[in-house]
Parts: C-alpha cells; structure tokens; sequence
C-alpha cells in the first residue's frame, strides 16, 4: 500500500463493488489491499479462489455470531470475562439469532431482491442477443444515410452501459439488501452500527435508482418490450418503497466520498 495516501475512510463499505468504473480507488484502502494481495499472491484458478473466499466469509460470520452470544449473554446476566455461560444458555442466544435471521430472510426486500435477480436473469438470457442486433440496425441505419456514425455509435453505447449496470446491479441488489437486513437480525442499540446498516440501505437505494434509469433507457429503445419488463420493474419499485419504509433516513444518509 502506498505510503502517506489520501484514503477516504470507510468509502468501501457504501460503494457498489464495481471498481473498474470507480473514480476513488487511488484513495480506497480496500482496493489498494487488493491489488497489493494481488501482486504478491500466485495467480490461482477461479473456482478455486472463489470457493477460497466463501469458505472465509462462512468462518468469519460463524466467530462473529459466536462472539455476539457470549457478548450478548455477558451483558444480559453481568458475567465477568472468567465466566462461562451455560450450554442452556449458548442454544437459547442461538435459537433467538436464528428465529431473527429467518425473519430478515423472509422479509419482503429479501424476497423480492431474490426474486428480481432470478426474473431479470431470465429476462437478459432470452434477450441475449439485444446488443448484437441493435448493433446490426445501427450498421444498416448508417449505410442507408439514416443515422450518422457518432450518432449510431452514441445510441449503442448508451445501450451497453444500461445492459452492463442492468446485469451488475442484479446480483448486487440482494447481498447488499440482506447487509442492511442484518438490522433486524441482529439488533443493536450502537450508534455506529445502525449508521451503518442505514449506509448500507442507501447503497441498495443507489442501486435500485440506477437500475429503473438502465430499465429506462433499454425500455426507450425497445418499447415493444415493456410488457415482457413490467414484472421486474414492478419489483425494483416496490422494493424501493420498502427500503424507504423500513429506513425512512436512508436517502439522507451521505456515503463517504460518493455522496
């Protein structure tokens, strides 16, 4: 990591992830851990590099929920560091985190991020070749002398952009959804916690208003394929409505150096 950088603190926790198109990553800290992890790591096979990373995130949420037991308990019934709770006790804290997991899964942002993920899967494989034929009309349009060059290639990258954010942020949606659910799963009465549960509702906020304006411009271009967009668009607003219900400060809340 570069010595004496201009980071700003904690940008990685409210951006989308999407760091090739970020004008910050010279001052995130996470992205220049990455890229330093990167340079001294041997190249090793996707698969296996992914597997790598879930097994991690399991292990870490798995001590962080251990932790929070022994915390929550220490602090309900006073025990001192040299105290261990009961074997009654650990199954009870953990029948009540996973009764409140089950509940934030269950909710209808949770339900409806999955379910616009699973139909706008399907909606982009049976478009799949949008792109290809719009470019095909865009070629013809200019060698009739209907549309010029700049113009023809303007449109087509205006579509690409939508295709790419539209795809992005669909997979994007429910993790970040499920991030800000964790307020319900795992209450807390810490100011510093809940500020950030509430940045991470307004990411997904951010995500779900990029993701209605790519629909937009997709929608502009192909009108005659609105009917088959309605269900996915009526998602994406509704799960805004919820996200703006159940975090009413969200939109106020200003991501370090994004907003």
């Amino acid at each position: 990591m570069r010595e004496g950088a201009d980071f700003i603190a904690g940008i990685y926790n409210y951006c989308d992830t999407w760091c090739e198109r970020c004008l910050f990553t010279a001052r995130c800290s996470s992205f220049q851990m990455q890229q330093q992890q990167e340079a001294e790591t041997p190249a090793t096979p996707a698969a296996t590099t992914r597997t790598g990373e879930v097994l991690v995130q399991q292990l870490t949420e798995a001590l962080n929920l251990t932790k929070q037991y022994i915390e929550t308990l220490r602090t309900q019934q006073g025990l001192t560091g040299d105290d261990t709770p009961s074997e009654t006790d650990k199954r009870k804290l953990e029948e009540e985190a996973a009764f409140r997991r089950q509940q934030a899964k269950n909710h209808p942002i949770a339900q409806l991020s999955h379910q616009y993920m699973r139909s706008s899967g399907d909606w982009m494989r049976e478009e799949a070749d949008l792109l290809e034929d719009a470019g095909q009309q865009q070629l013809q349009a200019v060698q009739m002398g209907i549309r010029e060059n700049e113009e023809a290639l303007a449109m087509l990258n205006t579509l690409k952009d939508a295709w790419e954010m539209i795809k992005w942020y669909r997979t994007l949606i429910p993790v970040k959804a499920m991030s800000a659910l964790r307020v319900l799963s795992d209450p807390t009465s810490d100011p510093h916690l809940n500020h950030y549960y509430l940045g991470k509702a307004k990411l997904v906020l951010v995500c779900i208003d990029r993701s209605l304006l790519a629909w937009q411009t997709m929608l502009e271009s192909y009108p005659e394929k609105t009917d088959e967009a309605l269900d996915v668009l009526a998602m994406l607003s509704r799960m805004r409505r919820e996200m703006e219900t159940l975090f009413p400060e969200a939109r106020a809340f200003r991501r370090p150096g994004l907003d």
